[in-house]
């Protein structure tokens, strides 16, 4: 990492908070509450329960999750996090953005990472996963992937790769594509992530605020498209590339309604969505993150208006609700995890005109726990809603020390059985 800039004092007590902390994660596995423990503190609406369905050590720092047409649970497992593996940082700025001595070559040939996308299998009664195998590992920042298209897609900024699987046999049948190259690698805070087909066949992807993308044309490649925040979209078989939308904050998490419409989570405070529109622009952290792209948008588009926020101001890893599993009044609702409030809430979408209003719908799940850290939710196929907990005593970037807890992570299952009457 670049040299600290506290003086000679602060230095000696990072160092030492450093050694502190490299002895607490070798000496204490597992901190915070167990997974027992942790389900037990969990409040949730009357009806409603949460169970744990993979946790550690078969699961650590879950990041995304899947499901595949087996009913079995992908879990991509971000161990590498928050430096990727053999690189150098040159020099770093005020944001925490990293310029690297190199761009890693894509895998097989670029350095190994500690990341891998996990399949979890063969359920006992209570629905908790007893038996797990790797997908691929040695991932480096992986930050998405997508089952599809006879194989797995998975972004792992510069690239976006896709491993080919079409004997279904769970091992990649050779070394992956390269579907994309020039992803921004300045902040893995802010990475290309949430992969997601789209109703339309193309492959969606968010992108975050502190890192600028500069994606050579796959069909032309002297062209060079380049951009920050914003949702994109690759379609496998032309191999077309396009920004669906820019601007709207360091993204993670995006979904589509019944309508087709992109619904996209934020870390802009006082909202918990926005509402992307193919060819729209949306407002930026301008001072930090420089103008939109277009010189000719002459404007842009703010958050989806929301009234009686709660909690923090990370809203990530959101679903647009589209089951019957729960009941009616979370139809067609958004879903969504709260890093920073330790909780799941819903929120309350009314359509208006061409796009949405929206208000704090409840609280589906409160953790009770300040390790509790949920980062994604995805529809598993009885329509319930699961989780994946990143469960750390530390959710804040801005300490470059790495003293992540990475000996836990869960995921949980939220169901729904209504009293009989």
């Amino acid at each position: 990492m670049p040299f600290s800039p506290w003086p000679l004092l602060g230095a000696s007590i990072m160092r030492l908070s450093l050694l502190i902390s490299l002895f607490a994660v070798g000496s204490l596995s597992a901190q915070g509450f167990t997974p027992e423990e942790a389900v037990k503190r969990m409040q949730l609406p009357e009806g409603f329960t949460a169970k744990a369905v993979a946790t550690e050590p078969m699961i650590r720092q879950p990041l995304s999750i899947s499901f595949d047409e087996k009913g079995r649970m992908w879990v991509l497992q971000y161990l590498q996090y928050p430096n990727p593996a053999g690189l150098k940082a040159v020099k770093q700025d005020q944001y925490l953005r990293t310029v690297w001595d190199k761009v890693p070559e894509p895998p097989p040939k670029g350095p190994k990472g500690l990341d891998r996308i996990t399949i979890c299998y063969e359920p006992d009664a209570e629905g908790r996963f007893t038996k797990s195998k790797d997908f691929v590992s040695g991932l480096n920042l992986a930050t998405g992937f997508c089952i599809g298209g006879g194989g797995v897609y998975v972004v792992q900024p510069p690239y976006l790769l896709f491993y080919p699987d079409k004997d279904h046999d769970d091992v990649p049948d050779g070394d992956p594509e390269v579907c994309l190259a020039g992803f921004g690698m300045e902040d893995s805070h802010s990475y290309a992530n949430s992969l997601q087909w789209g109703p339309d066949g193309w492959l969606y992807g968010a992108h975050g605020s502190t890192v600028t993308a500069k994606i050579k044309n796959p069909a032309n490649l002297k062209e060079e498209l380049e951009f920050q925040q914003g949702i994109w979209r690759y379609h496998p078989k032309t191999k077309q590339f396009e920004l669906f939308a820019e601007g709207g904050g360091n993204t993670y998490g995006l979904d589509f309604d019944k309508h087709g419409q992109c619904i996209a989570g934020t870390n802009f405070g006082g909202s918990a969505m926005l509402h992307h529109v193919q060819g729209a622009y949306y407002v930026k952290g301008f001072s930090k993150h420089g103008p939109l792209h277009n010189p000719h948008t002459y404007g842009y588009f703010e958050h989806v208006p929301y009234k009686n926020f709660k909690g923090g101001h990370v809203t990530c890893g959101g679903i647009v609700y589209q089951a019957d599993a729960y009941p009616k009044e979370f139809h067609d609702q958004y879903i969504a995890a709260n890093l920073l409030s330790n909780a799941i809430y819903w929120h309350k979408m009314t359509p208006k005109g061409s796009t949405f209003t929206a208000e704090h719908g409840g609280d589906l799940l409160v953790g009770n726990d300040t390790w509790f850290r949920p980062v994604d939710c995805f529809l598993g196929p009885d329509g319930s809603v699961y989780v994946a907990d990143w469960y750390d005593k530390r959710a804040a970037h801005l300490d470059p020390i790495d003293n992540w807890d990475k000996t836990n992570g869960r995921i949980y299952k939220i169901e729904y059985k209504s009293e009989p009457s």
